[in-house]
Parts: C-alpha cells; sequence; structure tokens
C-alpha cells in the first residue's frame, strides 16, 4: 500500500496531489521506502520523467524521513543547469519550494533540517565520507565508470535501507551498465499496480514500458557461518515519453500537458532515424548510426530476428584472435537448398581470464556439447593466426593451438583458413550488396540473441579507404590500449567470404573498376517525408542488346526520385508502347534509332510530351561523365527494390558495370536520363 503520497505534514498542512505524479513517481515512492531494496533503477527514453519523478519523491521523502541524500553527476560543473535545477522545479510544481532554502549545491529542509547535497565525481575521493547518508542519486549513470560504482556500493554503509537510485538512458549494448547490472541478474516482472489509501490507482495511471526485479540469492552469513536467503535487492523501471503526462497529457486529459512540438519531434525520428528513435524514444539498447558504418546497409530490424540453430545443418565457426576485449567466435550455418542462406546463431566472447587460445577455444567446445553437437566443425578465421610462434615449445600456431584443443575435446574440424585474407573493404561491400538484396540468391540472417555481434555490425565503422575503422581505447583500470570494435565483424567477413567464395570473387571481379561501387552506393527516398514532385520524366531506351529499358523519375527538392523502372529481354513494340503508357510522366524521352520513329510519333498521340534523343555515340564517356551526379542526385526506391525484380536486376546491373563488360544496358539508360537533366533541368 503507498500511503507516503497524500502523507499529511500536520504543521504545514500539506498534501501531495497525486496527479502531480507520473508513474514512474509511484514505483519510486514505494520503492524509496522498501528497507530491502538496495537499488532503484529508472531508465528508457528522453522525455519520460525519470529525472524530475526522482527530484519530485527525494523531496517528499527527506520532508518525511529527515534523511540527508547526495546527488551526483559525473561532472561537477554540470550539476547547477541541469539536475540540480530539476529538484528546484519539482519543488515548485508540488508547492513544497517554501519548506526548502536553495543554496548552492545543496537543499535544506526547514521543516525537519534535512538536506539534499549535489555534487561531482571529477575527484574519486569525493566519494569518501558519504557513510551519513540515506540515498545517492546517480544521475547519468551511463557518464560514470564501474570503478566509480564499486566505490560509491562499498562507501554507502552504516544505515538501514540506505539506497543507489540511478537514471540514464542506454545507449550501447556493450555498455558495462548492461553488462555488470543488467546481464549478470535473473530478473523477473513487477505487477504495475499502486495503491493510495488502500484504493487502486486505475492502471493507465500507473503503466510504465516495465518494472523488473532481481531474484533470490543464498549468502553465507560471515557472522553466523548460516545460509541466508536475500532478499531481491534491484528494481528497475523502465519508461517512455507515453508515459509522461507532461508530454503527452494524463489518460483523461485532465491535467498534465500535452506537448505536440515533442510528439511530432518524436514521430519524426521514428520515420527518419529508426535507430535514434529506439534509444531516445522507446529507451532500449541499441546503437546511434552516423552514416559512415561499415556494414551501412544492415538494418538491425529486417536482418536480425529468429535465426536458430539447425540440428540437420553442420556449423561454422569464425575466429579472431584479438584477445582485447575478448577473444571472438561466431558460430553460423548454411542452407543451399534454395539459394544460399546464411546465418548467425551463436556468439562467444571471451573476456579475461578467458581470453587464451586454449580457454577459448574449450568454451567453444562447451558450446558445442551443450547442444548436443557431434558432427564435423568447419573451421574460418583469420590468415594471421596460422602464423608460427612462441605460445608453445613447438611453436605452433594460435589456430594449430586452437584446433588441437577442439580435437582433444572430442571433435572433428575441418580448417577452411585461408593463407591469405580477403580484401577488407572489398569483403565489405560484398556484404553490404547482399543486404541491399542486389546479389541475387543470398541471404544473411543474425539471432537476436547475439546482441554483441549486432552491437559491433552496428557501430563498427569505416577509414576513407573503405577498410574497418579500428577505433583504439584505454582501459582505465588496466591502462592497456585496444581496439573496441571490428573484432566480430571480421569473424563476419570471414565467413561469408568462404561460404560465397564463387559469388565473392565474380563480385570482386565486377566492382574492381566500377564507378559507383567504390564510394559507396546510392542513397533511398524516404517515403515518409512529403514532397511535392516539380517535374517527372520517364526515359526509355527501347532495346539495348535486346532488352528494353525504362527509368520513372520524380523530382523531389535536388533529388530526383526513382520511381519505377523496366528492365526486361523483349523486343515486342506492342509490349513496350503499353509499358510506357503505364508510367505516369509530364515528359517522355525515347533515346534510340530511326527505326523506333513511328513508336514514337504514335506515342505522342496518347502522351503529353514526347522527345527523341539521338543514340550517343560514346557512352562509356557518357556513363564516366555522369557517374558523381547520379550518386548524389539520385534516390532509389526501399520499397520498389523489396518488391519489384526488374528493380533489382536494374541495380545489379548498374553496379556490375566496368568499361570492359558487355553488360552496360542500366547504365546507358540511367546515365542517359543524368545527361538530359544536366543538360537541360539544372
Amino acid at each position: 500500500m503507498l500511503s507516503c503520497g497524500v502523507r499529511l505534514i500536520e504543521q504545514y498542512r500539506m498534501i501531495v496531489n497525486y496527479k502531480k505524479l507520473n508513474p514512474n513517481g509511484f514505483y519510486l515512492l514505494k520503492y524509496l521506502q522498501d528497507i530491502l531494496i538496495r537499488f532503484i533503477i529508472l531508465y528508457g527514453g528522453s522525455s519520460s520523467g525519470k529525472s524530475y519523478s526522482v527530484a519530485q519523491t527525494i523531496l517528499i521523502q527527506t520532508l518525511q524521513d529527515r534523511e540527508n541524500t547526495l546527488v551526483m553527476r559525473k561532472v561537477g560543473a554540470s550539476i547547477q543547469k541541469t539536475i540540480y535545477e530539476d529538484y528546484k522545479v519539482a519543488a515548485k510544481g508540488l508547492g513544497i519550494d517554501h519548506l526548502f532554502r536553495f543554496q548552492q549545491n545543496t537543499i535544506k529542509c526547514l521543516y525537519n533540517g534535512a538536506k539534499i547535497d549535489f555534487s561531482g565525481l571529477d575527484d574519486p575521493e569525493k566519494i569518501k565520507g558519504i557513510s551519513n547518508y540515506k540515498r545517492v542519486h546517480l544521475e547519468e549513470l551511463s557518464e560514470f565508470d564501474e570503478p566509480d560504482l564499486k566505490q560509491i556500493r562499498k562507501r554507502l554503509r552504516g544505515k538501514v535501507g540506505q539506497q543507489i537510485i540511478c537514471t540514464f538512458n542506454p545507449v550501447s549494448e556493450t555498455c558495462w551498465i548492461k553488462k555488470k547490472l543488467f546481464d549478470t541478474e535473473k530478473w523477473h516482472d513487477v505487477p504495475m499496480t499502486v495503491e493510495i489509501a488502500g484504493k487502486a490507482l486505475p492502471e493507465e495511471l500507473t503503466k510504465v514500458k516495465s518494472i523488473r526485479m532481481n531474484s533470490t540469492k543464498s549468502i553465507l552469513n560471515p557472522r553466523t557461518r548460516q545460509i541466508e536467503e536475500h532478499a531481491p535487492d534491484m528494481v528497475v523501471i523502465q519508461s517512455t515519453y507515453l508515459n509522461n503526462f507532461w508530454v503527452v497529457g494524463s489518460p483523461d486529459g485532465t491535467y498534465g500537458y500535452y506537448d505536440e512540438q515533442c510528439i511530432a519531434d518524436f514521430e519524426k525520428d521514428r520515420l527518419n532515424d529508426p535507430d535514434y528513435y529506439n534509444i531516445y524514444a522507446l529507451g532500449e539498447w541499441g546503437v546511434i548510426r552516423t552514416g559512415s558504418e561499415f556494414f551501412g546497409s544492415f538494418n538491425r530490424g529486417k536482418h536480425s530476428g529468429e535465426r536458430l540453430y539447425r540440428q540437420d545443418l553442420p556449423i561454422h565457426i569464425s575466429v579472431d584472435n584479438n584477445v582485447l576485449p575478448y577473444i571472438s567466435v561466431s558460430y553460423w550455418q548454411v542452407d543451399l537448398s534454395a539459394g544460399i542462406k546464411i546465418w548467425q546463431f551463436h556468439e562467444t566472447c571471451a573476456e579475461s581470464p578467458n581470453n587464451t587460445v586454449k580457454k577459448s577455444s574449450k568454451l567453444v567446445g562447451k558450446y558445442l556439447k551443450d547442444i548436443g553437437y557431434c558432427d564435423k566443425v568447419y573451421l574460418h578465421g583469420d590468415a594471421s593466426t596460422k602464423a608460427a610462434n612462441s605460445i608453445d615449445d613447438e611453436k605452433r600456431s594460435w589456430m594449430d593451438l586452437f584446433i588441437d584443443t577442439l580435437q582433444k575435446e572430442g571433435f572433428e574440424i575441418e580448417d577452411k583458413v585461408g593463407n591469405k585474407n580477403p580484401s577488407v573493404a572489398m569483403t565489405g561491400e560484398f556484404i553490404n550488396a547482399i543486404f541491399d538484396e542486389i546479389v541475387p540468391g543470398i541471404e544473411i540472417g543474425i539471432d537476436e540473441s547475439c546482441t554483441v555481434s549486432i552491437e559491433d555490425y552496428m557501430s563498427v565503422q569505416k577509414d576513407a579507404n573503405g577498410a574497418i575503422l579500428k577505433t583504439k581505447v584505454k582501459n582505465k583500470i588496466t591502462m592497456q590500449t585496444y581496439e573496441e570494435h571490428g573484432h566480430l565483424s571480421d569473424t563476419f567477413r570471414y565467413v561469408v567470404a568462404d561460404l560465397c567464395h564463387e559469388e565473392y570473387t565474380a563480385f570482386s571481379n565486377r566492382r574492381k573498376r566500377n564507378l559507383y561501387g567504390n564510394k559507396g552506393a546510392f542513397s533511398y527516398y524516404n517515403p515518409g517525408t512529403e514532397y511535392e514532385y516539380s517535374n517527372k520524366i520517364v526515359y526509355v531506351v527501347p532495346n539495348v542488346n535486346g532488352r528494353f529499358l525504362l527509368v520513372q523519375a520524380f523530382r523531389c527538392g535536388e533529388k530526383w526520385h526513382l520511381v519505377d523502372i523496366a528492365y526486361r529481354q523483349t523486343a515486342s513494340m506492342e509490349e513496350i508502347k503499353s509499358s510506357i503508357k503505364e508510367h505516369e510522366a509530364s515528359l517522355y524521352i525515347v533515346e534510340c534509332s530511326n527505326v523506333y520513329f513511328p513508336m514514337v510519333r504514335e506515342l505522342r498521340c496518347s502522351l503529353p510530351e514526347v522527345k527523341v534523343a539521338k543514340e550517343y555515340p560514346d557512352v562509356d564517356k557518357r556513363i564516366a561523365a555522369t557517374s558523381d551526379f547520379i550518386k548524389e542526385y539520385f534516390l532509389l526506391s526501399e520499397k520498389k527494390l523489396e518488391d519489384s525484380d526488374e528493380y533489382g536486376s536494374f541495380l545489379a546491373s548498374l553496379l556490375d558495370y566496368n568499361i570492359d563488360s558487355e553488360n552496360k544496358e542500366a547504365n546507358i539508360t540511367l546515365s542517359g536520363l543524368a545527361y538530359y537533366i544536366i543538360k537541360y533541368c539544372s
């Protein structure tokens, strides 16, 4: 039962109206009074009211229990304009600001003498002497380091029911908060029910995204030497802007505030930047993408999901031997029954103390045994792991030792590691092309349980040469420097290049002199953004090597949206005319020889405007001259790419072009359109 939310302070006749609180606030008041709860963690989206709710409830709790609170941020200079201001606004909103004196870095309760102190953690020495506080509020926990929290946990002692309240926005899947706090506990859901004076509040007033509590633990009492059950001591509250009544208004519309601009801003992110929306609106762990990712075409929502281990297929493992932050092993299967379907179903990130060749291989062996696998294991990985070294007296390579350990675990190993690694940039292009569905017959998927791998695939950046940019970081405890991302991405590249060797080789040969593949390909038209098309053109080449090609392009601002494409083997004049008439435009341009002039005259009888363009004498010159314009100003249709085989085949043909190839149809057509636009529409 929650009584504190309406507690009467007789001297000042002050009642806290529940309509002043968000759902977060109800649960905070509940758990701030629970002496068994050591950690209260609030995380989730921006504008979900986390910090403000903490400020409200700590002010209320200070009035009630006369206990001191310490509020901390990593950097002290940021306190005054952030969290300190939240407490001032919260006190005024509750109508209790007259019960407090607001001084620099301190709020003193005039009713009972308790205080709320504010401090930065610029100096770790500031952690000392915090035992006189009942509560510590860590604002923006993600700014702190793990050792900071460890010190605070150890120093906050000596009083019954001392608590640490944490607030933050989740970002990286590899963040220490997730790895060390969230992933190390067993969690169960907590019912979202709140009672005030014995009466349950309506569910819509108390609903947040989730509430979880950790499980009971068995611990040894050092005094009695008895094993005791330690009650759950950590509660995690996840919320979004939809749980903040000062953004969306109360469910009944009678209080709070509906912030139309804020909601519109979130909606813009939902449509234009789903990864950003996932983190800062929905409060989910994720990665903010920059646009320069090595696997720029990897879409978490589209390419990850349930991709489970199949007992009827062999297992391929791919290994990278960098020991920091971990030795990387990814687990794959491939189904060749209909095309090539490749998927990753597991990962092993062998951190210290398991980041040695023998310990990491034993972890692999244990996992394979756990899933009941006893067939041949196909091994892929970095060619440099096969070089001789001084790991043991026999100077066996890292990979030899890895294989030897797995063999001793009872597995037959087939070594698929080559003597030379494939091109980093080219394998990246190849995998991106598969994700973009422009390499026919190949699919790649990642199981959603491979969270570290997914985070790596989304985070790793591309350098100026198209290779992986492996940014170095320093461990603040060990002071060791290492490459944070890219190792699992390397295992990804190795296994795909091996499993699709023929397709990769053909792709690589085609792309070596490709005008569009070297510097990244095309951008996509955003259907969620409203444009007024100012010009509509259909460009037609009725016959190139027996193919009929048509590109329908609509102008939106300075860009041209490739709305539809016809790309088919036909010589039928009726089929060609029918296709042209089916595509709306204000202008139709037909690049053709004299033999098609009668068709053009016929089209002029039923279409707004039809022009003839003579066949260009040097198409390679035109293709080269217009390539930069095409990359910068043409936008692909993602939906058409998914729905239309012709659209995908056209794009594949476009990307496969080089000056010596016979397959130039797509490039001739698009360069013709680009040439016309540059000449007449700029």
